[in-house]
């Protein structure tokens, strides 16, 4: 008997109405045969809704209590969705993140999983129960709930599916699939019918919001095929797996895009590896992730060293290095908000030299700036103006003809 995983976003399970559609497909898929495990988000805006009201509160609320606020958000959702199939006649059954035995590290907010104790569900699953589990949220080894961060629903569904041997994941959203970038900035983006992980993973790392990287990354090291699809209608979605059968007729297959990042950049910073060492590891004691990173060698002395962040992160951040200005001898700390990020994304890249050429040269003809740069071989990334990021989004996209189908390979 194959063991399916669904993941319902929380546009998918906003309301009561809403929950009895979601129930329709769960239906409809354990009709099949299928033992099924169903991944929920909070309802609608919730999860919004909670950080409000904390926010009236402090400006800072202890991470302990945002977690264990964030995650009653699932908790009544899973609550509902139950109820609904039972009203139906189906065995179903609700767990909290630690009732389903998801492990975590110790870290607030932002949690990994650790481990998955898949003996507290698999009874169920035997019987026919239809298993439904909060996203979002674990435990650590000592009992203090966690949250897993921005899309932890994603990544709960995958690494539940990894943990369980399923033979697929589906994730329902609001969208109908993956995009050559998001359609309410570019009109003409179009729906691809499939995506390799290391593609989608950079595009996910990148800003695209319809899949969290660590679902990704959890996908590829376990071989899951991910199924990106609307809730809202039966159209067929994305496939994300290892090998993408089409020609590499297009060295780009994608743009992301991340809006609110900020520039910090330390100026008269001694020009050592040990002097820019100290300055991660500062940043990274305090669980704050760095994106793009320049550094410019000033003299044989002196260097200066540039860096992004979230613009949410940026107190945060200078707090940070404020604190430890003795130890780590820069000059001078300033720092510039209002900026994007702009990425284009593709395998076909690593064999198709010029394409970062063309890129720029394409902003260029536009008069937007590029402010940093950041590479791999399946992507580049530039910082530019906020304000220029509809422009930029709208070049790229015709300057590398996404709007266009690709060719299948024979």
């Amino acid at each position: 008997m194959a063991l399916t995983v669904m993941k319902f976003g929380g546009t998918s399970v906003a309301n009561v109405e809403r929950l009895q559609k979601v129930a329709d497909r769960i239906i409809k898929q354990k009709k099949t045969g299928d033992q099924l495990i169903v991944v929920v988000s909070a309802m609608g805006k919730t999860t919004d809704e909670l950080v409000r009201m904390a926010g009236e509160i402090s400006d800072r609320p202890s991470k302990r209590e945002m977690d264990v606020l964030l995650s009653t958000g699932e908790q009544v959702t899973i609550a509902l969705l139950s109820m609904v199939l039972i009203q139906r006649g189906y065995d179903a059954i609700s767990f909290t993140g630690w009732q389903a035995g998801i492990k975590t590290e110790d870290v607030h907010e932002s949690a990994r999983i650790g481990a998955i104790d898949t003996s507290l569900i698999r009874p169920h699953l035997k019987k026919g129960t239809i298993v439904i589990v909060a996203g979002f949220q674990g435990v650590t080894e000592i009992g203090e709930i966690t949250t897993l961060g921005r899309g932890g629903s994603d990544t709960s569904a995958v690494a539940l599916a990894a943990a369980f041997g399923a033979a697929k994941c589906e994730i329902y959203t609001d969208v109908t699939g993956v995009f050559t970038t998001d359609p309410r900035y570019v009109v003409n983006a179009r729906k691809l019918k499939e995506i390799s992980y290391d593609e989608m993973l950079e595009m996910a790392y990148l800003g695209a919001g319809v899949l969290h990287p660590r679902a990704v990354e959890y996908a590829k090291n376990n071989h899951i095929e991910l199924v990106v699809r609307s809730s809202f209608s039966d159209e067929e979605g994305t496939v994300i797996k290892e090998e993408v059968f089409m020609e590499k007729s297009k060295s780009v297959r994608g743009l992301a895009f991340e809006k609110n990042v900020t520039k910090v950049t330390l100026l008269g910073l001694p020009n050592s590896v040990c002097a820019v060492s100290k300055v991660f590891d500062a940043i990274a004691a305090k669980h704050i992730n760095i994106d793009v990173i320049v550094q410019n060698v000033l003299d044989q002395e002196k260097t200066s060293l540039s860096f992004t962040v979230d613009r949410d992160l940026l107190n945060e951040t200078l707090d940070v290095l404020k604190t430890q200005e003795k130890a780590l001898h820069f000059q001078h700390l300033i720092h510039e908000s209002g900026l994007a990020k702009v990425s284009i994304v593709g395998s076909g890249m690593a064999s198709n030299p010029g394409v970062a050429a063309q890129m720029f040269h394409a902003l260029a003809e536009k008069g937007i700036k590029v402010k940093m740069i950041s590479t791999s071989e399946i992507k580049v990334s530039t910082i530019i103006d906020e304000d220029k990021l509809q422009e930029a989004l709208e070049t790229l996209h015709d300057t590398f003809r996404l709007t266009e189908e690709e060719s299948v390979r024979l």
